[in-house]
């Protein structure tokens, strides 16, 4: 009779337990082409510039002196020229200049690249707009 008390007792904690586990699970990770670490030397090799593009829609880029932590979106899916629209916005940065002598506006400032990567996915060519003018890099994946 007390295995027949414990099993009523315990089948209801076991019912409640997958109903928490969900919920408490970490939302799905983001898989992109773009997630990782990528850096470009530029100006003849004086100056580097790194982004770190995370799983959860973070990105932390320095550039020069300059440090900043930003939120990205990204198209799921390139267009017809291999493009995919990359909108960056920041939400923290320090005041310092990047590679190219210029500083962030602040939080909330947005920028909308133009990617395109490799066949191999190790390098990124990032444009103004989505057309091979007004391009840098190629950013190399870093391992």
């Amino acid at each position: 009779m007390s295995h027949l008390r414990t099993l009523f007792l315990v089948a209801p904690l076991l019912a409640i337990v997958p109903q928490v586990h969900a919920q408490s699970a970490p939302a799905p990770s983001f898989g992109h082409a773009i997630v990782g670490t990528w850096s470009w030397v530029t100006f003849g090799g004086t100056c580097m510039e790194t982004w770190q593009f995370r799983h959860n829609r973070t990105l932390l880029s320095t550039s020069g002196q300059e440090v900043a932590e930003k939120r990205y979106k990204i198209d799921a899916t390139a267009d017809a020229n291999g493009f995919y629209k990359l909108v960056e916005t920041v939400e923290r940065q320090n005041d310092k200049k990047d590679c190219a002598g210029a500083m962030l506006d602040g939080p909330g400032d947005q920028t909308t690249r133009f990617v395109q990567f490799s066949p191999r996915g190790d390098k990124m060519l990032v444009c103004q707009a989505a057309a091979l003018k007004a391009c840098f890099g190629p950013l190399q994946r870093v391992p």
